[in-house]
């Protein structure tokens, strides 16, 4: 799963910024970088200029590296615009102040006003394959998310919590000896085979009524947690920004399906010892 190559913390930044100017100007700058707007999407910021600024964010990915040049690009026209303000405002001084700063911190290079590509972070992934199916790996990353969540980085809490889902189910399937796509990224795919190695099946045969509506409602958790990971999380570009209690549901959702996979798998590792001992 790749993570942004533009933290938070850098794109509200340079976001603060870009809302010190004028409606046409902030067209201007995004069109340096060939990015268009997001007209559908609905910004939770109050104010024309602030609300601009959102609407061209939903329309970039952070995660694709075409997309966060594109941004790039648009970016070094804002310090060309910012460079004569500096000479006579003490504002403006500080605003490009703070945003090296932020720039340094994230290792985010410029040279004769251009930016260095070669200092952007590769594509990664927030969570390693090699997974731990324990109860310990589960709590490490639900803590990431929320610490996201106290950092009031709700989208990528979001992102995290989907992730963890997305690379446990994985780990099950690998130890189950199911074969899948690696490169598969759809949940709900991942966990209908994770349910039949572990007999999780709602239409089982042998379940009782009630464990039927609690699976069933665990297939309704996951696509959830689907849904709402391609809306409002950093994986792709946003439709909307989520609240606190979204990114806190995901989260906890993330915790709730990731436990009990994880006992299903324990408990069917054991009745296989016992079946294998006569």
């Amino acid at each position: 799963m790749k993570r942004p190559l533009l933290s938070k913390p850098l794109r509200d930044e340079f976001r603060n910024v870009l809302s010190t100017f004028v409606l046409r100007e902030i067209a201007e700058i995004f069109d340096a970088g060939g990015l268009t707007p997001n007209t559908e999407f609905v910004s939770s910021s109050t104010g024309q200029r602030r609300s601009l600024v959102d609407q061209y964010y939903a329309n970039i990915d952070f995660t694709d590296r075409n997309d966060v040049v594109k941004l790039l690009h648009a970016y070094e026209e804002l310090f060309f615009r910012l460079g004569p303000k500096t000479e006579t405002n003490d504002f403006a001084v500080d605003q490009v102040t703070k945003l090296k700063r932020r720039m340094d911190h994230d290792s985010l290079k410029m040279a004769s006003g251009r930016f260095l590509l070669d200092s952007l972070p590769q594509e990664d992934i927030n969570i390693p394959k090699a997974l731990a199916l324990t109860s310990a790996s589960i709590a490490e990353h639900i803590d990431k998310g929320r610490r996201k969540i106290v950092e009031k980085d709700y989208a990528g809490a979001i992102t995290n919590a989907y992730t963890l889902v997305e690379e446990f189910l994985k780990a099950v399937l690998r130890r189950t000896g199911t074969a899948f796509k690696e490169s598969e990224g759809d949940i709900r795919s991942l966990y209908a085979q994770v349910s039949d190695a572990l007999n999780l099946n709602p239409k089982g045969e042998n379940l009782d009524g009630h464990l039927r509506t609690i699976l069933q409602g665990l297939k309704s958790i996951i696509a959830g947690l689907y849904d709402v990971a391609n809306k409002a999380s950093d994986r792709h570009a946003r439709k909307y920004n989520p609240a606190e209690h979204h990114a806190k549901l995901a989260v906890n959702a993330a915790l709730a399906v990731c436990e009990f996979v994880l006992d299903s798998f324990e408990y069917q590792q054991k009745l296989k010892a016992r079946k294998a001992l006569g």
